[in-house]
């Protein structure tokens, strides 16, 4: 589980809860099949917004391993986020899993905070220490997805909260 002293010390900006408020209306799915290079342009290809967003995730299955990341920043203008990584062995499911989180939310609460807290009760989440937030699709994912460059075919989901 993740600790929250690093959260717990932050103040949340009248921008940023206004933004969380607006964003649980606009939650986005993205999914790419495909070799690791073709998959990779389509990810490339999404709007640079989506990382300009407080929380976004990537989920990358391959021949034999899955990763899940999660991409956070405290607040909007932020200039440093976490990104909180696990092994998963089902992206489906986990994909059926915050569908169904976002749903049940139905835009009344953050939709990052909703996921996040669903995903932190039921995996073993490892949160790197703050570093510079990606400014473009290929900064956030293009590491992930290099990490997937033997696989013959992979699936990759990018999940827009907040």
């Amino acid at each position: 589980m993740t600790t929250e002293s690093a959260r717990a010390s932050q103040h949340v900006t009248e921008a940023t809860t206004k933004a969380c408020k607006a964003a649980a209306w606009d939650c986005q799915s993205h999914e790419f099949m495909g070799s690791p290079e073709t998959v990779m342009t389509n990810l490339v290809g999404l709007p640079d917004e989506l990382v300009a967003r407080r929380v976004y995730m990537l989920m990358v299955q391959g021949d034999s391993r899955c990763e899940a990341r999660v991409f956070e920043r405290f607040n909007l203008d932020d200039a440093e986020g976490t990104v909180s990584s696990w092994s998963e062995t089902d992206v489906p499911k986990l994909v059926t899993q915050i569908t169904e989180v976002l749903v049940a939310n139905r835009g009344v609460h953050c939709p990052g905070e909703q996921v996040r807290a669903t995903l932190e009760t039921e995996r073993e989440v490892h949160v790197s220490a703050p570093a510079p937030a990606p400014r473009t699709a290929a900064e956030a994912f293009g590491p992930i997805v290099d990490g997937f460059r033997d696989d013959k075919f992979v699936r990759a989901t990018v999940m827009v909260l907040c």
